[in-house]
Order: structure tokens, then sequence, then C-alpha cells
């Protein structure tokens, strides 16, 4: 039993961890921090590269309140991706649709989300009814914002985004700040459920030798 009690124990640990991770904020936004990833983004030289509303991202950051967000995407693909001049894609049959080109994005965007704590929710095709035509719906959870700017003023997204907009004809996003849950609560629930946890197996045990 003490075995038994010390493995779940420890796997407490790492646990905690993710939960702090994936769930908590992070520190709010300086100034100073805006102007750098601002100064980042503007500097990435990538075919066709960020492509950010500049004016509208500066908002966003400076709004910053350390809290995770969702990010609500709808997408409408290009029937055939259109690639720079410049782009490897460019006048080749391996550019295909823009969903092809918007699932290259998609392939190396998850790995990047998961790298800032961030990951999709919700995914769906064919968004279609008498007011709208879009082709995919995407929900997105994000840490905090720093995650995002951190994200953007990435090498590696700055490289992937070609994809992205060889895909896309039109594309909205609406920002939903979510109920936030305090890491503290979090970790205090967790502690409550272990001791129920513990004291069951104590139980078990007991009876077991009776």
């Amino acid at each position: 039993m003490k075995k038994r009690q010390l493995l779940m124990g420890l796997l407490t640990i790492p646990l905690l961890a993710l939960v702090i991770c994936y769930h908590g904020g992070s520190e709010q936004l300086s100034a100073e921090e805006v102007e750098s990833y601002l100064s980042i983004i503007k500097g990435q030289d990538q075919i066709p590269g960020g492509r950010h509303d500049l004016k509208a991202l500066r908002r966003f950051l400076e709004g910053d309140d350390g809290k995770p967000f969702y990010t609500v995407n709808l997408y409408k693909f290009h029937p055939k991706a259109q690639y720079k001049l410049g782009s490897e894609y460019f006048n080749k049959s391996a550019g295909g649709s823009g969903k092809d080109a918007f699932d290259r994005f998609s392939k190396v965007m998850v790995k990047l989300l998961a790298s800032h704590s961030s990951h999709p929710i919700f995914a769906s095709n064919w968004v279609h009814d008498d007011s709208s035509n879009w082709d995919k719906l995407v929900i997105v959870r994000y840490k905090s914002r720093r995650d995002i700017a951190e994200l953007f003023s990435s090498n590696e997204f700055a490289d992937v985004n070609e994809h992205k907009w060889a895909a896309l004809a039109d594309n909205e996003r609406m920002l939903v700040q979510g109920l936030h849950i305090p890491s503290f609560y979090i970790i205090a629930l967790i502690t409550i459920l272990l001791i129920f946890v513990f004291y069951f197996l104590s139980r078990q045990t007991k009876r077991a030798k009776l």
C-alpha cells in the first residue's frame, strides 16, 4: 500500500506541472516587450511572411491581461493554392488546392501551438448556411497573448505562413476571453481528489486483510 501511495504521489508532480503549464496564464506584457515583438515581426522577410495587420496586432498585445483566451477562426479556401513567386510551390502541381496548402500549414501549426502551451479545441469542415459559405471553422485556446506574440515572432511560424496565405481566399477571426480558473484552485481540486483516492485505496486494503 505504501508503495502504491508513493507512486501515485510522484505521479501528481508532472500532472500538476502540466496543469499549470496548460491552464495558467502568464505575466502581463510590458510596453517594451510589445515593441520588441512587433520589431521582430516587422523584420521578417519570408515570402509572404506574417502578413499581419500590425496596427491591430499592437492593440491586441497592448490589451494583454495575462489570461488565456480563445480565437474562433473561419476560413474560405482558394480552389487552387495561390503561392507567391519565389516559393518552391509556385507553378508546381505540388501546390495542389487551397485545402492542401492549409493542411500543410495545420500540420506544422499544431506542433507550434503545443510548444507554446496552446492547442485547437474544435474544428469542423463545410460551415455552410444561408448567410455564410465558409469551408472550415477552427477554435484555438491560447495560454496568453505573450504566447501568441512569441509564436508570431518565430521564424517557424513565418516560414509556414506561406501555406496559410496560399490557401485562403477569405478569413475571419474572433477573440473570446473565456473563463479563467486560477492554477491554485485547479491544484486544490486535484489535491482533494487525490485525498479521496488514497482514502478509498486504504479502505480497500483494510477490507482485503479482514
